[in-house]
């Protein structure tokens, strides 16, 4: 994202918000939304459930969202002690004369100097720092090569497998002038879909929440007291006290990024009544400076007003449909079942216990009647609950949410002389 692109939109964005961009709050959700943007999608945190899509399977560029995925990197180094927050890290010369563009996001560094891994995660989040970030690259990877190699590995692990990822800032190539990822082009740059964006995301706060703490740092200043100190301003503005905040949607996070091909996007997170939604707009259309965050805050507000939740089982009580299994030679003939967990679903408001869908399956080996012995607390099927006339599905591909079903108690063999009897209740039965 380009510094002075930001300087002038600024001043725009303060008129362009008492000129009425976006809506006051109270402002209730329709019952379907167009967001004006190339890609939008909006997800409930914890499950991935998707609550709004709009061309979110395109792949398109993602400038400077990018960061989330090697700051994600950068956390993981640090949980697993290849990192520590106080650890200095000097820059080489190819990272140097980037920090020195002014034409980017950036903090100055110097070559006779050393910084620390949380300075530079700091002004890599909270500034979208370009140079502190691919600096951070090196210190977990050793090169940006090796680092990008790191984040496409990741991204594989996490079932993405149609990302283009060719450096650790999001930044179109022809800016790096050094550090070229092999192979790639001057022309290329960071591209994911809207829904693997937001897969990224979810990972980030599932995996580190404590990025939240950084993420809501409206503004603070890099190397203060000193001759290279930077007023860094939080280019998230839907935080509270910023220019594009709205008073009903808590916004905590997460990245903006822009290019010329991106556009303007930002990736968002809010917490409200107790949930948690993950926003994904890609290139926002429109002519006001805020238009990212207006597109984002109508969004958010559709799926806020248009989703909430519904506990659809509870753990030791039995799923509808599948209260028992009949059991062959025990002691009982039959053994009750029930869920192994509580589920709550993510739905579309309105919905009730009976427009649930209820999908079982048998676990492997398990027919409709099982031989004794079985033990308490044996799985024997899966189920899998849904909205009925939802088909959005959730990040990881599946239409439902499943529960697994297990037995309650233990059933034994039967003796000798039981099966006996019921051997010649069965044959007089079946006579008559």
């Amino acid at each position: 994202m380009k510094k002075v692109w930001r300087g002038l939109i600024t001043v725009i964005a303060v008129i362009s918000v008492w000129a009425g961009v976006a809506p006051a709050v109270g402002v209730s959700a329709a019952a379907s939304v167009d967001i004006d943007a190339s890609a939008a999608v909006a997800v409930e945190a914890e499950t991935g459930k998707v609550l709004y899509n709009k061309n979110a399977e395109a792949k398109l560029p993602i400038a400077s969202m990018t960061k989330m995925l090697s700051l994600y990197l950068v956390l993981e180094a640090i949980h697993n002690k290849k990192l520590t927050w106080d650890q200095k890290i000097t820059p080489d010369e190819a990272i140097h004369t980037i920090s020195q563009d002014t034409a980017l996001s950036n903090v100055p560094l110097r070559l006779d100097d050393s910084y620390s891994v949380e300075e530079l995660y700091q002004a890599s989040f909270i500034y979208s720092a370009n140079a502190a970030m691919m600096l951070l690259g090196n210190a977990v990877a050793g090169t940006q090569t090796k680092f990008v190699d790191l984040m496409k590995a990741k991204l594989t692990a996490w079932g993405i497998k149609d990302a283009t990822i060719v450096n650790a800032t999001g930044l179109p190539n022809s800016e790096l002038k050094a550090d070229v990822y092999p192979g790639s082009a001057a022309t290329d740059e960071n591209a994911m879909t809207a829904k693997d964006v937001a897969v990224v995301a979810q990972h980030l706060l599932k995996d580190y929440p404590e990025v939240l703490k950084t993420t809501t740092i409206t503004t603070k200043t890099f190397r203060e007291g000193t001759s290279d100190a930077t007023k860094m301003d939080n280019y998230d503005w839907m935080l509270p006290g910023l220019v594009a905040a709205k008073s009903d949607l808590p916004v905590d996070g997460l990245k903006t990024g822009t290019t010329d091909k991106a556009g303007d996007c930002f990736t968002g997170t809010a917490k409200k009544d107790g949930m948690r939604i993950i926003t994904v707009v890609l290139h926002a259309n429109g002519t006001a400076a805020t238009k990212r965050f207006d597109q984002t805050a109508t969004l958010m507000r559709y799926a806020l007003s248009n989703w909430t939740t519904l506990k659809v089982a509870t753990k030791g009580q039995a799923v509808a449909g599948h209260t028992k299994l009949a059991v062959d030679k025990g002691k009982q003939t039959s053994v009750k079942l029930a869920a192994a967990q509580d589920l709550t679903l993510v739905v579309p408001t309105g919905t009730t216990s009976k427009t649930i869908t209820t999908t079982y399956q048998a676990a492997k080996g398990i027919k409709a009647k099982v031989e004794a012995p079985i033990k308490a607390d044996t799985t024997v099927g899966t189920a899998t609950f849904a909205a009925k006339g939802d088909d959005l599905g959730y990040l990881n591909g599946t239409t439902g949410e499943p529960v697994a079903v297990k037995t309650t108690k233990t059933v034994d063999k039967a003796n000798f002389f039981v099966l006996i009897g019921r051997g010649i209740a069965e044959f007089f039965g079946n006579l008559f």
